[in-house]
This record gives C-alpha cells, sequence and structure tokens, in this order.
C-alpha cells in the first residue's frame, strides 16, 4: 500500500492533459532583467547580518540566491511602528546599493531603460510593447503571500544581473525617512562565484518549441510588486537635473588648467578666479587662432571677468595669431565693463589690427564712443564714413527691436516696384493673388517640397521703397527668381542656410551681379559696408539678422522706413505660385 492510498480515491479520472504553453531553451534575454527561474534552482549562499538600523527599523540581510552568472540578494526589513498615510515611492526612501572591486556602483535607483517585449494574443498574433524596465539592483515582487508581507516585517528581494567582480565588495544601505544612517557590509564575492557553478539546471537539453502549433495564451495577474518603502529610480528629468546641477558644482573647482570651459565660463569671474587659483596660467594660449584667457573674456565675457584676469597677464596688449589684441574683441563685443577694464590698463587703442581699424576705431561708431573720444591720439571719423555708419544705423533700426526668426528664412528686396508688377514678373495674374495669412495660404507648409513652389509678396514703405519676396526656403534668392523680377531694377536675394551661412545675390536688370557670404566678420579685403553694417559687431545692440537685413535693402537701392513686416512669419502675404521654369 502506497503512502498516500487511503488519501484518494482509486477511481478519480485523469487529469487534464492538453498543453497551452511549453517551455523553450533560455533565450538571451534570460536572466538580463529577472532570474532565470523557470530553467535553474539556484544555490543558497546564507549571509545573517544587520546591515542597517534606526530607532524605528532594522533592515536585515539573510543571504542570497545565486543563479549562473547572476544573483539575488534578500533582505528582511523589520518595523516596530507603521505609518498612516505614509508617502510611498520617496526618493528617501530604502536605499541599497553595491561598490565593486572595480569601483563601479550598482544601486536600486540606477533608472530605468524602455524594454521591448513581444507577447501572443489568444488568436496567436505577435504584439510588440515597449515597458520602463529598472536596471542595476532590480527590485522583485515578493509575492502576496501573508508570510512575505506582515505588517511588521517585509521581505525585499534585489536582483543583480551579474556577478560582482573578483575582490572587495561592499553592500551599501541607508534609509533616510527612517533615520537609517549610510552602513557598509562587506561581501564575499568568491563565494557567490562558487555558488555560481553549482545551481541546478533542471531542464538541460531543452528542444526548441515548436511554433506552429494552434494558438493559446496562458495568463496570470498579481497586483503586486516591490514594497513600496524602497526609494524609486531618478526619473530622466530628474537624473538630468543632478547632472546639470553636478557639472555647475564643479565649474567652480579649482583646477590647474583651462579644460571644458565653455563660452559662458568666461563671463563667469568666479570660475575664473577659481582657475586662477588652482595654478591656470593667465598667459597661455586656449583658444582658437592662438587666443589666450583674457582673448576669451573680453570677447565673451564681462568687466569682472577681465579685471580678475588683468593682475595675473604680463601683457594686456598679447597678440592672438590674427594680430588682435583683448581690446579689439571687447569692442567688437560694445561691453563697456570689459573695456573700462582694458583701458584702465593701459591698452592700446589706436595701433590698426585690420587694415585701418583698430580698437579705437570701432568704438568710435558705437554708442560707446565716449570712452575713447578724448583720449590722446584719437582721431574722428570723417563725415564721409560716419555718414555711411549712420545710414546703415537707420536702415537696421527699420527692423525694429523684436528678436527676428531669420533661421531657414529666404528673402529678396526688389526695388521699386508694387505688388501686382512683382507678381507678373512672376508669371501670375495678381487677381488670382489675393492677401492671406500663413495659415490660409494655398500650400501645406509642413510638406517642405509643395511650399517651395510658393513665395509671398508685400510691399515695404521707402524712399524708394519696393517690395520683399518671402519664402521659407532659398527661392528667393535663386538665379533665375532674381533675374526675372529685378529688369530694369535692381534686387537683393538673402537666403539664412539653417544648416550654416548667411548667402546673398546681387542681380541688375535681369543680371547676376555678384554672390558672396554676409554677416562673417570682415577680412581686410570686404567692402567697407561689411563694416558700415557691423558684421564685426559680436554684442548685439539690434536683434540678430537686422544687419544683414538692411545690408540686402541697400544694396538692391532700398532705404526703406519700415521694414518690421518683412521677415515676421505671421503678417499676411501675397501668394503666388512660381510657374514651373522658376520652381526649385
Amino acid at each position: 500500500m502506497g503512502f498516500f492510498d487511503d488519501l484518494v480515491f482509486p477511481e478519480e479520472p485523469a487529469g487534464e492533459r492538453a498543453v497551452l504553453v511549453r517551455l523553450g531553451p533560455p533565450d538571451e534575454e534570460a536572466g538580463r532583467y529577472a532570474p532565470p527561474v523557470d530553467w535553474y534552482a539556484p544555490a543558497l549562499v546564507p549571509q545573517l547580518a544587520a546591515v542597517g538600523a534606526g530607532p524605528q527599523a532594522r533592515v536585515v540581510m539573510t543571504g542570497w540566491s545565486v543563479w549562473p552568472g547572476a544573483a539575488t540578494l534578500h533582505l528582511a526589513v523589520f518595523r516596530r511602528a507603521c505609518r498612516r498615510n505614509a508617502d510611498p515611492g520617496r526618493q528617501s526612501g530604502l536605499r541599497v546599493g553595491m561598490l565593486f572591486s572595480d569601483g563601479r556602483r550598482v544601486t536600486s535607483l540606477d533608472g530605468t531603460v524602455q524594454r521591448r517585449v513581444r507577447y501572443m494574443t489568444p488568436q496567436g498574433l505577435p504584439v510588440d510593447a515597449a515597458t520602463e524596465q529598472a536596471t542595476g539592483l532590480i527590485p522583485l515582487d515578493t509575492g502576496l503571500q501573508q508570510t512575505r508581507r506582515s505588517v511588521f516585517k517585509t521581505d525585499v528581494d534585489l536582483y543583480l544581473p551579474e556577478l560582482p567582480p573578483p575582490g572587495g565588495t561592499q553592500l551599501v544601505v541607508e534609509w533616510p525617512d527612517e533615520a537609517v544612517a549610510e552602513t557598509r557590509i562587506a561581501v564575499d564575492a568568491a563565494a557567490l562565484h562558487a555558488a555560481a557553478g553549482t545551481a541546478l539546471e533542471v531542464w538541460p537539453g531543452l528542444e526548441p518549441v515548436d511554433l506552429s502549433g494552434p494558438p493559446g495564451a496562458l495568463a496570470s495577474v498579481e497586483f503586486s510588486g516591490p514594497p513600496r518603502f524602497l526609494a524609486p529610480p531618478l526619473t530622466r528629468h530628474q537624473r538630468q537635473t543632478l547632472r546639470r546641477q553636478e557639472e555647475e558644482r564643479r565649474r567652480y573647482v579649482p583646477r590647474a588648467d583651462w579644460q571644458e570651459m565653455r563660452w559662458q565660463d568666461w563671463s563667469d569671474a568666479a570660475v575664473i578666479r577659481a582657475r586662477l587659483d588652482g595654478g591656470a596660467p593667465a598667459d597661455t594660449a586656449v583658444g582658437w587662432h592662438g587666443a589666450t584667457p583674457l582673448h576669451l573674456a573680453a570677447e565673451h565675457g564681462s568687466g569682472e571677468a577681465v579685471a580678475a584676469l588683468l593682475p595675473q597677464v604680463t601683457q594686456v596688449d598679447v597678440r592672438d595669431d590674427d594680430g588682435r589684441t583683448p581690446l579689439w574683441f571687447a569692442a567688437c563685443s560694445v561691453d563697456e565693463g570689459s573695456i573700462r577694464a582694458l583701458l584702465d590698463a593701459g591698452a592700446d587703442v589706436w595701433t590698426p589690427q585690420l587694415g585701418p581699424w583698430s580698437p579705437g576705431r570701432l568704438l568710435l561708431t558705437t554708442p560707446l564712443a565716449q570712452l575713447v573720444a578724448d583720449l590722446p591720439d584719437s582721431v574722428l571719423p570723417s563725415v564721409e564714413e560716419a555718414g555711411a555708419f549712420q545710414a546703415a544705423d537707420v536702415l537696421i533700426a527699420a527692423f525694429g527691436e523684436r528678436e527676428l526668426w531669420v533661421e531657414g528664412l529666404g528673402i529678396a528686396f526688389v526695388r521699386g516696384l508694387n505688388e501686382d508688377e512683382l507678381i507678373r514678373r512672376l508669371g501670375a495674374d495678381p487677381a488670382q493673388c489675393p492677401r492671406a495669412a500663413p495659415e490660409e495660404a494655398p500650400f501645406d507648409p509642413t510638406d517642405h517640397e509643395e511650399s517651395l513652389r510658393f513665395v509671398g509678396v508685400t510691399s515695404v514703405p521707402g524712399r524708394p521703397g519696393g517690395c520683399v519676396l518671402t519664402q521659407q526656403g532659398y527661392v528667393p534668392s535663386d538665379n533665375a527668381v532674381l533675374r526675372a523680377i529685378s529688369r530694369g531694377t535692381s534686387a537683393y536675394g538673402i537666403y539664412y542656410n539653417p544648416k550654416g551661412g548667411t548667402f546673398g545675390t546681387l542681380a541688375r536688370d535681369g543680371e547676376i551681379a555678384d554672390s558672396e557670404e554676409i554677416g562673417l566678420p570682415p577680412a581686410e579685403q570686404d567692402p567697407p559696408s561689411h563694416w558700415h553694417f557691423r558684421f564685426w559687431q559680436r554684442g548685439r545692440t539690434f536683434p540678430y539678422g537686422a544687419n544683414t537685413l538692411a545690408y540686402g535693402c541697400a544694396a538692391a537701392g532700398l532705404k526703406i522706413s519700415d521694414g518690421r513686416q518683412a521677415a515676421d512669419h505671421g503678417t499676411p502675404r501675397r501668394w503666388v505660385a512660381l510657374p514651373r521654369e522658376l520652381r526649385a
């Protein structure tokens, strides 16, 4: 008689033998985010120790379940007082981590990744989905059984998808909410490696599953999860915030070099002083073309940053590889504090550094002219030169004080034509081109190819005035378009290439007269107009792009009085469909 024979009915029918799901061999994902419980029975490594203690809570380490190449850490949390209405998921909750012998840190707060998962519907259709997957020490669901989750004791299982490298390993526990201070305990990595070789493979030699059978599904749901007092991983936004805070903190740590300086750091006197305090040399080339820290602080910085460097430099008029001094860059930046600091240090004002241009001559064309006008050897600009700068400034001011959005803009200024005549030159009937707001334009602005077949036309007032042709694209500066609209007059097209560079093309009487890149700091051989329209001026006293728009007006012969609507993307225009011969 068998051991259980007197406790069962021998006439009980045979159990259901239909197979719904069959286990296959482990794939590459097995054991990556959870223990490979379907294929292995783990080796158990006991390690009983208190790893954290607070007034109302104790964290006890009970041991490890060790798998081939991975391990599960078992903790038991004991509390003698459970708070009502406790706020779960706090960053100040229970924190657990490991410090490996190679210096790596793995914690229960290491963030999440997007994990792709595939499952089969009851109809046998594969479905791909994405889920947030914890990384590092991965919290596991310890189940709903009362023995695992009592009021005063909770088991916490954390999965480590790798074994610690050989050498000294530490377990680190901290729980601010329960006043558990950071506590460290040694972990025997060698014992875990030895145990991994004894984990029992339950189903050796599993055959791949044949998926050609009838569809089916097997699923179960448990409303459970890791204990809620575990500190959650930081969100992506929180990690970025902490990284920025750490970078900000490190900016002010003294160091003996100028590496990793951002352009905005050159305007921060505290950063400059921290580098100098750490031993960073003031008289050294650190930027392109031999720029020294004093050059860069004068170009990007402030008077306080320049003043911090001046006591450490041996030559206030040090020149870069192009022969420019710090005062040149301060003048181009139109920064009063930097200019005053350099002048007080005896900087050379009048020696030319690019053609006839000296820092003082540049400054005499700016609102800061009074800083140098009365200095010895001062030479005021000629009436002709002063008039050229004044005329350019009037045109620049015509584009207003609001910021302009010129990236990707194509615009052509046409002298003297009215809207109807310009539309006819574009091969369209003015009567068929009513004025309309951009959102009512006869094309889909999100369709780039379609939008390149249309341009907007609007007039600009002036003596003389004219019209502008606009598009979010390069067509207004296209040679064929400029030839068609410039018969008997002149036109200048500009394209603000979003990939880099601003390009201008001049057409007169139906012919292309010149093409150039504009807006760059002028070279010695460049025309005086590049100086007059302040291509050299890095510090803005006008909206970005206003000077290049004004330059295009002048090149086409317009003297407009109000150009604010010319480059305003929200202004209604008369929309013209270009004929095939003028299309991009």
